[in-house]
């Protein structure tokens, strides 16, 4: 049975791009403060497989798209950086909206989405949220009542047992078989 959704939010880094060269090998913030490519990120970084196209259908559909990225940085800060990334790989006009939670608060986004799901009127059960953290984004949107996937990697943080109803996915384009 096909998921119907109304609203995705994604998060950025290890989700939507990642390190050219370590992909989800390692957390992918490394390129922010590596001296080699902190003052050329962009440069060293590439969408995940299919994202693109993927997110080109999705909109295409209909369905609201917002990056909701975890950062360490003030939240007008980071969304400059997530508005150059988004544009620098030709997805900014897809999206509705990019913000920001506080990167050592892995609730944060939380409190964004019951925000950006008023706003627009949604109802949690229209909403999705789509990250490779287990913490700050699958959970996050679990314990308000919103859906969401784990993207499957090696190095997110996880609870010493794994929930048996861990919903997950390899890659972002896998959403467009699971809701259309």
């Amino acid at each position: 049975m096909k998921m119907k959704k109304k609203i995705i939010f994604l998060d950025g880094d290890g989700t939507l791009w990642y390190p050219r060269t370590t992909k989800r090998s390692q957390k992918p913030h490394w390129v922010y403060h590596d001296p080699e490519t902190k003052d050329n990120y962009l440069e060293h970084l590439e969408l995940t497989p299919h994202t693109k196209e993927a997110l080109e259908y999705l909109s295409g559909k209909g369905i609201y798209l917002v990056v909701l990225s975890a950062n360490p940085y003030a939240e007008d800060v980071a969304i400059k950086e997530i508005k150059e990334r988004l544009e620098h790989f030709g997805l900014a006009s897809l999206f509705y909206t990019y913000r920001s939670s506080e990167g050592s608060d892995p609730n944060g986004k939380s409190s964004i989405i019951l925000e950006v799901l008023n706003t627009l009127g949604l109802n949690k059960k229209d909403a999705l949220m789509v990250g490779d953290s287990y913490f700050y984004d699958y959970l996050a949107a679990k314990n308000i009542g919103v859906d969401a996937f784990f993207i499957e990697n090696n190095v997110s943080k996880m609870p010493s047992q794994t929930p048996h109803d861990l919903k997950s996915i390899k890659e972002v384009h896998e959403l467009v078989d699971i809701l259309i």
